[in-house]
């Protein structure tokens, strides 16, 4: 890239950050009452009328991925070559989880009308034939039509998977491991100061996935170490394949999260489920991803913080609104978002 076309996305990113949410004004939606309308500060910021829209919208998590790819395609329109693919194939896990709805309604037999309510609308980030994957008529003929798209090599998988017998949940693993190894792939072939701040962020997002899925596999799906292990992303930041396959040898939850290496033995200690382990590294990464965003210039990581951050707040918008609609009490919602209490939450969302 050059000097115009960073200029040119620091200041779009620079623009878009202002979308984001303090901690004041999240607190301020939670308190808001269910009949009322944003509160002073939101109501006339694109944050606010994001709120308003995401609570009429009717289907969430529609509305959520609109708003992101919208803002994605405008990052991404001065990129070229490894830093546009890195941005776009970011977005392209939305359609996954598109992929995964048609592959479980072919299984189970769903009215192909049925499959289509599920799918989101990707725009123009689509890549998948979804018209034609959802005339199939069996799960082996949708493969065999996945295999001539970009997911290929997901395909290939796949159908393996299934014709080993697999359960569902092992399909889903492959289809979210071949996911984030392309992703870790992606940012390590970007280099310079973009590139090591890039290996930050999807470092934290690929140590969470991969400790979460470690403890689900083998203490509430009770699957044996290897097994476990080797569902893994085989990528990680912090928390290299030795230590992973050691926590995998643990007899239960709390002797795992008992010898976690450093940073993970603090920042998960005291927690007592995936839930709890979740939140706490979703907030490092968000952590690292705001340092990133406020804290350099010039360079791709930032859009891609951006994301991170914009779809976190999304996500807490939806967590509020539907807390609110079911009369939630504040104290509740906090709790859900992992913001027990005001003051904490303020620190923790720096």
């Amino acid at each position: 890239m050059n000097a115009a076309d960073l200029a040119y996305l620091h200041t779009r990113v620079s623009m878009l950050e202002e979308k984001l949410l303090d901690p004041a004004r999240i607190h301020a939606l939670i308190e808001l009452p269910a009949d009322s309308r944003p509160p002073d500060g939101t109501g006339t910021t694109e944050a606010g009328r994001d709120a308003v829209a995401i609570q009429y919208a009717g289907d969430l998590d529609q509305s959520n991925v609109t708003i992101l790819l919208r803002e994605l395609a405008l990052l991404i329109r001065p990129l070229s070559g490894s830093s546009r693919d890195l941005l776009g194939y970011w977005a392209h896990r939305f359609e996954l989880s598109n992929l995964k709805a048609i592959i479980r309604g072919k299984m189970s037999g769903q009215p192909q009308q049925a499959i289509e309510k599920k799918l989101l609308d990707m725009g123009n980030f689509t890549r998948l034939p979804t018209a034609e994957l959802l005339q199939s008529d069996n799960p082996a003929e949708l493969m065999r039509r996945l295999e001539r798209t970009p997911y290929a090599d997901i395909a290939h998988q796949a159908r393996h998977l299934l014709d080993q017998g697999e359960a569902l949940f092992a399909l889903d693993a492959a289809i979210d491991r071949r996911y984030f190894a392309g992703l870790a792939r992606r940012g390590n072939d970007i280099g310079n100061l973009s590139g090591q701040l890039l290996r930050g962020i999807i470092g934290s997002i690929i140590d969470r996935v991969n400790l979460v899925w470690l403890l689900r596999y083998r203490f509430a799906y009770s699957l044996p170490p290897a097994q476990a292990y080797y569902l893994l992303i085989p990528a990680s930041q912090r928390l290299p394949a030795a230590q992973l396959q050691q926590l995998a040898q643990r007899a239960n939850f709390e002797e795992a999260i008992g010898n976690l290496p450093r940073p993970y033995d603090t920042l998960l200690e005291g927690t007592r489920n995936n839930t709890e382990v979740t939140l706490r590294l979703e907030f490092e990464t968000w952590r690292i991803a705001g340092n990133v965003l406020h804290h350099s210039s010039f360079n791709v990581a930032r859009a891609l913080a951006y994301m991170v951050l914009r779809e976190r707040d999304l996500r807490r918008l939806r967590a509020i609104i539907r807390g609110r609609n079911l009369h939630l009490a504040p104290h509740l919602i906090r709790a859900a978002l992992g913001l027990q209490l005001p003051e904490d939450a303020e620190a923790e969302l720096v």
